[in-house]
């Protein structure tokens, strides 16, 4: 980073810093109730009528319930083999038996997997000092939508908001938009963020939202099944661990006498079994999706990067695009973070299930399914239309560092001198930043307006990004 824009950087920490002092000069200490355990989780016009909606299909309805395997067992023998994507879509997100629906312990040590914001409180804190920064470029006085796709827990919107607050960002300005599909996950979050008070939108009401609530300082929140039904404003868009979990489509590229085919692989029952058992098999023959897929992308080597196996998510390029669009037309940006590659590995389909692999295939709805972002098509899906431009991926550890990072943990461990918070503290931002942990693993990605290109090359002002285009 330019010197600018680390003093800028150094400014904005130390007026959180004094923001945040107590009564007796001491920095604010917030503790999680627990700390990240280590896991390698590995977990367009043509398209528009190609995408299924979600899952609606309710296991078992009308006679003995059926578990998930049982059903997808039966839709198979019925129809055939279905597409990694809707195999995917099924297992997460099914209202019945699906793991984002019905489980009530994802995240944490109690659940599956946890993500950087559970860790401790200087991730969402460094995360907003950005986004705080960032708005300076845009010379705004109006009112701000603060956007996440796929909150979580709620921990990252609740640490946002409470800097954004310290920084003068009170309810009269902003407003808080959640984009979750899961009903279970809603209220978690709501009870999170709003101590459960929310109102569900009925039916009858016709509104874009599902539920609605107020922070205790009285930021109003909604909730939303997709972000094309958030309202159009000046939006900040944070996206934490969200497309890993975007259905994929998978892709392997067959030599042919005239020169290569792209074939897709699919799921289909494993009839050597007598329980629902189930097999990746790959198409003998074309498929709607490996038609488009081909089409689009076989003279685009920069994405394909000599692979012969494809993962790709057409549900991700929807989401990039509506992105784009809303911060050109509206204006605002982005920040993408999760874990991922730049286009050089082939297979990163996984299962997790109490921070330990698990067979993608068996016993579906029961175990977290996750696949590496490409961050290759996610810049692509951004900027195809020439409405975005994207800066990055970085690791996690060097904008953590970038971000004053150390500046802010060394501030938290002089304000307490309990031993097991100051233990916490150091090994939650040593799992973080360390580049054999999260540090070199995770990456960010950030988005703005193409109408910023050329000041954002030139400048070079972006924290915690080294533009080096």
């Amino acid at each position: 980073m330019n010197t600018l824009g680390r003093c800028c950087i150094k400014s904005r920490l130390q007026t959180f810093l004094c923001t945040m002092a107590t009564s007796k000069g001491m920095a604010r200490v917030i503790t999680r109730s627990q700390c990240y355990k280590a896991v390698n989780r590995r977990a367009v016009t043509e398209l528009k009528n190609l995408r299924r909606d979600p899952p609606k299909e309710v296991p078992g309805a009308g006679g003995e319930r059926r578990t998930l395997a049982q059903a997808l067992h039966a839709r198979i023998r019925a129809t055939g083999p279905i597409t990694v994507a809707t195999y995917m879509r099924e297992v997460l997100l099914n209202p019945a038996a699906g793991y984002y629906s019905t489980k009530e312990n994802v995240f944490g040590t109690a659940g599956d997997f946890i993500t950087a914001p559970e860790i401790g409180q200087i991730f969402g804190e460094l995360v907003a000092i950005w986004c705080i920064n960032e708005l300076q470029k845009f010379n705004y006085d109006g009112h701000i939508q603060l956007i996440e796709l796929g909150p979580g827990k709620g921990t990252l919107m609740h640490d946002v908001l409470r800097v954004f607050e310290r920084f003068g960002l009170s309810k009269d300005r902003l407003s808080g938009h959640l984009v979750e599909m899961s009903p279970n996950l809603q209220h978690i979050q709501a009870e999170r963020l709003c101590d459960g008070s929310v109102q569900r939108t009925a039916p009858d009401q016709m509104e874009p939202h599902v539920q609605e609530g107020n922070t205790r300082s009285g930021i109003n929140l909604r909730w939303y099944t997709d972000i094309v039904e958030v309202p159009k404003g000046f939006s900040i868009i944070l996206a934490n661990e969200f497309f890993d979990a975007l259905p994929v489509h998978v892709f392997c590229k067959e030599p042919t006498e005239t020169g290569a085919l792209w074939k897709e692989i699919l799921v289909d029952i494993n009839a050597e079994q007598k329980e629902p058992s189930f097999r990746f098999i790959q198409s003998n023959k074309a498929t709607p999706y490996s038609v488009v897929f081909g089409k689009r992308f076989e003279s685009k080597e920069h994405l394909l990067n000599n692979r012969n196996r494809i993962e790709v998510s057409f549900e991700t390029e929807q989401i990039a695009q509506t992105v784009a669009k809303r911060i050109d037309e509206n204006g605002g940006f982005g920040l993408i973070i999760d874990y991922g590659h730049e286009g050089d590995k082939m297979d990163t389909l996984r299962s997790f299930k109490s921070h330990k692999l698990h067979d993608p295939l068996q016993d579906p709805g029961s175990a977290d399914l996750t696949v590496d972002v490409d961050f290759g098509f996610l810049k692509h899906f951004l900027e195809q239309d020439e409405k975005a431009i994207t800066l990055g991926p970085v690791s996690q550890g060097s904008f953590l560092e970038a971000m004053e990072g150390s500046a802010r943990l060394k501030s938290l461990l002089n304000s307490t001198a309990d031993e097991k918070y100051r233990k916490i503290l150091t090994q939650g931002y040593e799992e973080l930043t360390n580049p054999t942990k999260m540090g070199e693993r995770f990456k960010l990605l950030s988005v703005f307006p193409s109408s910023l290109k050329q000041f954002l090359l030139a400048s070079n002002k972006v924290a915690g990004f080294d533009i080096k285009k």
